[in-house]
């Protein structure tokens, strides 16, 4: 295998694992729901209609019912 065909493979890897991170390391990018909501802290950040707020912003206005 040749120098320039390693530093491709390599660099290819980097870029797909750089985009795999911000992907699933941003926890602002889910959506705001009842149940991301209830089962975690109220400090959690979520995003509703473009903007991001905590869950417990989200749950003073939303009328959630019991998860179950």
């Amino acid at each position: 295998m040749n120098l320039v065909k390693l530093a491709r493979i390599v660099g290819l890897a980097l870029i797909l694992s750089i985009t795999a991170l911000t992907t699933f390391a941003d926890p602002s990018a889910q959506p705001c729901s009842c149940s991301l909501c209830s089962h975690t802290g109220s400090g959690r950040s979520c995003t509703w209609d473009g903007s991001t707020i905590t869950c417990g912003e989200f749950l003073s206005f939303t009328t959630c019912g019991p998860v179950g």
